[in-house]
């Protein structure tokens, strides 16, 4: 499945782009924009697959937006969708890898989901067969270091990670280790699990969330099954919380 972020200043176009590509169980749509700054902050940090971005919008150029975003994620896939033609040529120029012109029909839409989820999955293909000479099974573990000993921990158990002082933690229901990667290695290890950051500091195992309680200035406190520490969601990524668990 394809994470996709929609980007458009006109909410009327974004709410009408949201209906179609909901139609396509190998898309989610997980975070929509009207503010472009806004929404490059989100990808910055959670680097979806897929962007759907108008080019005409008055506080950043598209164009400009994606420059910027594919700074933050080289693979990114970008399409552009604008009522202009003029721009086409500039846009593929940044690795558009297509140009929807508004008013568009659903069936210019499917032609163009069609071609990027093709692409996609020639390409996880590809790696899969790669990976298939090497590791016939993909591990749900992950190296921690407890004392001076390397523990493989399974990744169900593990509650949230936490950057404390510049290292990382790895908390479960029963201990505590700490890790020798980064945050940011450490979501990506947990790309393909039930994971999501939450906050700057924070990684939170989605499966173990029992409470999601509502904070001060639009943030959220979260309460993990087993634990009583209380994980904090910023406003950046409140919108992603509130797509996975509908509220």
């Amino acid at each position: 499945m394809l994470s996709v972020v929609l980007i458009d200043d006109e909410r009327l176009a974004l709410n009408e782009l949201e209906y179609i590509l909901n139609k396509y169980e190998e898309l989610n749509i997980v975070s929509k924009f009207i503010d472009p700054i806004d929404a490059m902050e989100y990808i910055k940090d959670y680097k979806p697959d897929l962007v759907f971005l108008d080019i005409e919008m008055p506080e950043l150029q598209g164009i400009q937006v994606a420059e910027k975003i594919i700074e933050y994620h080289e693979d990114i896939k970008i399409v552009f969708v604008t009522a202009f033609d003029e721009y086409a040529l500039k846009a593929f120029e940044v690795q558009a890898v297509d140009y929807l012109l508004k008013p568009f029909s659903e069936e210019r839409v499917h032609k163009c989901v069609e071609k990027i989820i093709k692409s996609s999955k020639d390409s996880k293909n590809s790696i899969k067969v790669k990976d298939e000479n090497s590791v016939n099974k993909k591990l749900r573990k992950v190296s921690v270091w407890k004392d001076d000993i390397l523990v493989l921990l399974e990744v169900d158990d593990i509650l949230y990670c936490k950057v404390k002082d510049g290292e990382l933690f790895i908390y479960t229901k029963k201990e505590t280790y700490k890790s020798q990667y980064t945050l940011s290695q450490m979501e990506n290890k947990l790309q393909n699990y039930e994971f999501i950051k939450c906050h700057r500091n924070f990684i939170v195992n989605l499966n173990e969330i029992e409470e999601i309680v509502p904070w001060f200035n639009g943030t959220y406190i979260l309460k993990l099954n087993g634990s009583s520490d209380e994980i904090p969601v910023s406003r950046h990524y409140n919108k992603l919380l509130k797509n996975i668990f509908n509220f």
